[in-house]
C-alpha cells in the first residue's frame, strides 16, 4: 500500500538535501512566476520533497502552477493521498505556488488541495523539460523608430485556435498544452476515424483513402506540411520564432462552420459558431497567460491580446506582439438564411455587435464560406468548392445561384459535375444522406459570378458596424455583395475596411486601397507575395505613407507556401534589426529548412520573410515594416 501524504513528508523529514557546491541560495526576491524553468530542491517543513526523485525542473502549466520534472524524466504526482513519480502528467500531477522568497513560498498539490510551506533551493542536475526548438538567439530591437512610429510585420490573418473548430475532434494539435509540447504536438491516429478522418485525408492528400504516417512528437514522418491542412502549424514557440523575425501585429480570426461541424462522427464540441467563439476567445486568453507563466510572470510574455488602437500601438512599440481578434465564421452571429429567410433580424444583429466587442473581437467577416442573411459568399473553387456548396445546401437549403458576370470581375469557378472517380463517390457517401436525393447542380464553364448581393440586413450590419469603429473584412463576399459594401463605405468615408487574404478582386483591391483601407495578400509563394506587392504600390491611395503584410490563414484550411528549391535561404541569417540570428527551426528530431520543407510551420515566416527579402530587395522590407504602423494608424482614424 502506498504511503499517505503525510507519511511520506514525514519520512522526507529524515533525508537531507544537499545542494552542489557553487549553487547559489535562495533569492528572496524570487516571485511564484519566476520559478519557471527553474532546478530546485524542494523541502516542506517535512523535509525534502522527495529528495531520490529530485532536484525539480519547474514546468509552467499555467500562472503560478507546474509539473515538477524530476531527475528520471518523471513528474510528481499526489493521486491518491500519496506523492509519487508518474510517466504521464494528468490534473493530478499540477501543483500551486503561492507566496514569494520574501514572505515564504507554499506549495499545494491539485489532488487534495493540501498546503505546506515550502522552499526552493536552487540546485543543478535537473532534466530538461521536453520543448520545440525556436532556433533563434538574440533580442529584438526596439519597436519604434526615430519618429514613434511602430517598426514591424504584421500577418492579418490566421488561425492560432482551430484546433477547436469542426467539433474539436478534427484538427490534429494545438497551439499550446498546459502539459507541454509532447501533449500539444501528439500522434494524430485518434483524430482519424470516422468522416473526421475521411475528410482529414481528402483536404491532406486529395484522397479519403490515405494510409498516412500520423506520428507527432518527437518524429513528425509526414506532418506538418504546406499541404497538411488538418494537422496543427501554429504552435507557440513558432509564433515566438516570426515574432522574434520582427512581427509585430497579428489577427487572430477565431473560425468555425457549422455544416462541416455536422459532418464530424467524433466531436467534443458543439456544431454552434457562435459558442465556438466563445470558446476559443477563452482559449486565447488561456494561451496569453501561458506564455505569460513560461515568460516568468503577468505581463511578461511577447502575446498580448488588445483591443484597441492605443493598446496595439503601446503593445507594438514596446517591441512585443499585438495581438487582434477577429471572427470568420459560415454563420456569423447566428446569422444564416435558409430557404430565403434571415435567422435573425436587426435587433439580433445589435445584441451581438455587443458581445463582440465584450469578447474582445475587432474586427470580422460578414461573409464567409456559405450565403448567409447579410450577402452571397465568393465561392471556394476545385473539389473544395463542390463540399462548399454541398455545405453552403445544407446550411441554406440551396446551392449557390451561380449566374454569368456582368462585369470583367468574377468569382471562384466552379467544377461541373459529376466528377469521376473516387473523389464523386466518397462526396456522395459523405454528402448524400444530407443532400436528401437532390441533385448536384451543374454550372457552364464561362466566368462565374454568385448572384446574391447585400441584403437589407446586409446593410444595416455595415452601417452598424461602422458606427462601432469594427473593422470590416470584405474578402470572402462575392462580387456583387462586395460592391455594394463598398458603396455605403465610399459614402461613409470609412477607412477601417480590409482584404486580408487575398480573396478580392483587381478592383475590390483598388477600391478597399483608395478608400483608405488595409490590404495584405495570401502569403503563399515569396515570388507571387513580391509580385503582389509591386501591384498593390501602385495602387492609388490618400495617404502617401505606404505598408504592407501578409495573410498567412496558417491552420485555416488554406495551403501554405512549398518549398523553395535552391538555396534561396542561407542558415543562419540575420533579423531586419540585426539583433537575432536565426537558424533552423527545430520540433523533436524534425529541421525545418524552408527551401526543402516550404512553410510547414508558423516559425517558418520568419525564413519567409528572408526569401522574399532576397527576392524584393530592401524596398519591399522598408514596406513589410510599415505595415504594423499602418494597420495600426487605421485603426485609429476609425476608433478616435
Amino acid at each position: 500500500m502506498l504511503p499517505t501524504l503525510r507519511a511520506v513528508l514525514a519520512i522526507a523529514a529524515l533525508a537531507t538535501a544537499l545542494v552542489e557546491p557553487g549553487v547559489a541560495a535562495a533569492d528572496p526576491a524570487q516571485t511564484r512566476y519566476s520559478l519557471v524553468d527553474g532546478c530546485y530542491e524542494i523541502a516542506t517543513p517535512a523535509g525534502p520533497l522527495r529528495p531520490e526523485d529530485g532536484p525539480y525542473r519547474m514546468q509552467a502549466t499555467a500562472l503560478g502552477e507546474y509539473l515538477l520534472y524530476g531527475r528520471q524524466r518523471t513528474v510528481l504526482d499526489a493521486a491518491g493521498g500519496s506523492i509519487h513519480p508518474v510517466d504521464v502528467p494528468s490534473p493530478t500531477s499540477v501543483w500551486r505556488v503561492d507566496g514569494s522568497g520574501a514572505a515564504g513560498f507554499t506549495i499545494t498539490d491539485a489532488a487534495t488541495a493540501t498546503s505546506e510551506p515550502a522552499t526552493f533551493t536552487p540546485a543543478s542536475g535537473c532534466a530538461d523539460y521536453p520543448e520545440a526548438e525556436v532556433g533563434a538567439s538574440g533580442t529584438p530591437g526596439p519597436g519604434v523608430d526615430a519618429d514613434g512610429s511602430i517598426v514591424g510585420t504584421i500577418d492579418a490573418h490566421v488561425h492560432v485556435t482551430a484546433y477547436e473548430f469542426l467539433g474539436g475532434d478534427f484538427h490534429c494539435g494545438r497551439p499550446w498544452h498546459p502539459y507541454g509540447v509532447t501533449f500539444a504536438l501528439p500522434d494524430c491516429a485518434p483524430y482519424r476515424t470516422g468522416t473526421n478522418g475521411l475528410i482529414a485525408n481528402f483536404l491532406d492528400y486529395g484522397t479519403p483513402a490515405h494510409a498516412s504516417d500520423t506520428r507527432g512528437w518527437p518524429d513528425f514522418h509526414d506532418w506538418p506540411g504546406p499541404s497538411k491542412l488538418s494537422t496543427e502549424g501554429a504552435y507557440w514557440t513558432g509564433i515566438e520564432r516570426a515574432w522574434l523575425a520582427g512581427l509585430r501585429v497579428m489577427t487572430i480570426d477565431l473560425v468555425d462552420n457549422e455544416s462541416l461541424c455536422d459532418l464530424m462522427i467524433d466531436r467534443r464540441n458543439p456544431c454552434d459558431d457562435m459558442t465556438s467563439v466563445r470558446t476559443q476567445a477563452a482559449d486565447l486568453y488561456a494561451l496569453q497567460d501561458y506564455i505569460d507563466a513560461r515568460a516568468g510572470g503577468p505581463g511578461r510574455g511577447f502575446f498580448r491580446i488588445v483591443t484597441d488602437p492605443a493598446e496595439a500601438r503601446r503593445v507594438a512599440a514596446s517591441g512585443k506582439l499585438a495581438v487582434v481578434i477577429g471572427m470568420e465564421l459560415s454563420d456569423p452571429m447566428g446569422c444564416g438564411v435558409f430557404l430565403g429567410q434571415p435567422k435573425c433580424d436587426e435587433a439580433g444583429v445589435d445584441r451581438w455587435l455587443t458581445e463582440l466587442r465584450a469578447i474582445g473581437v475587432s474586427s470580422f467577416f460578414p461573409v464567409h464560406k456559405f450565403d448567409d442573411a447579410f450577402g452571397g459568399t465568393k465561392m471556394d473553387s476545385g473539389t473544395t468548392g463542390l463540399l462548399s456548396n454541398i455545405g453552403n445546401f445544407i446550411q441554406t437549403g440551396t446551392f449557390w445561384n451561380v449566374q454569368p458576370c456582368s462585369g470583367p470581375d468574377h468569382d471562384k469557378p466552379q467544377l461541373p459535375v459529376p466528377i469521376a472517380g473516387d473523389v464523386n463517390q466518397f462526396l456522395g457517401a459523405l454528402t448524400g444522406p444530407a443532400l436528401g436525393g437532390a441533385p448536384l447542380p451543374f454550372y457552364p464553364a464561362s466566368a462565374q459570378c454568385n448572384a446574391r448581393g447585400l441584403t437589407d440586413l446586409g446593410r444595416y450590419l455595415i452601417n452598424k458596424m461602422i458606427d462601432q469603429g469594427f473593422l470590416l473584412e470584405i474578402d470572402h463576399m462575392d462580387e456583387e455583395t462586395a460592391d455594394q459594401a463598398l458603396a455605403i463605405i465610399e459614402q461613409r468615408h470609412y477607412p477601417g475596411v480590409l482584404s486580408s487574404h487575398g480573396w478580392d478582386s483587381t478592383r475590390t483591391t483598388e477600391r478597399i486601397m483608395a478608400a483608405g483601407g488595409f490590404v495584405t495578400p495570401y502569403a503563399g509563394s515569396p515570388t507571387a507575395f513580391v509580385a503582389n506587392w509591386r501591384q498593390a504600390r501602385e495602387m492609388p491611395r490618400p495617404s502617401p505613407f505606404f505598408g504592407f503584410g501578409y495573410g498567412s490563414d496558417m491552420n485555416g484550411l488554406g495551403p501554405q507556401g512549398g518549398p523553395l528549391g535552391g538555396n534561396t535561404v542561407h542558415y543562419p541569417f540575420t533579423s531586419h534589426d540585426g539583433q537575432v540570428t536565426f537558424d533552423k527551426e527545430r520540433w523533436g528530431t524534425r529541421t525545418f529548412d524552408i527551401d526543402t520543407n516550404g512553410v510547414a510551420t508558423y516559425g517558418a515566416y520568419a525564413d519567409w520573410l528572408e526569401a522574399i527579402h532576397t527576392l524584393g530587395g530592401p524596398e519591399l522590407m522598408t514596406d513589410m515594416f510599415h505595415g504594423a504602423e499602418s494597420y495600426v494608424r487605421l485603426w485609429e482614424r476609425v476608433r478616435l
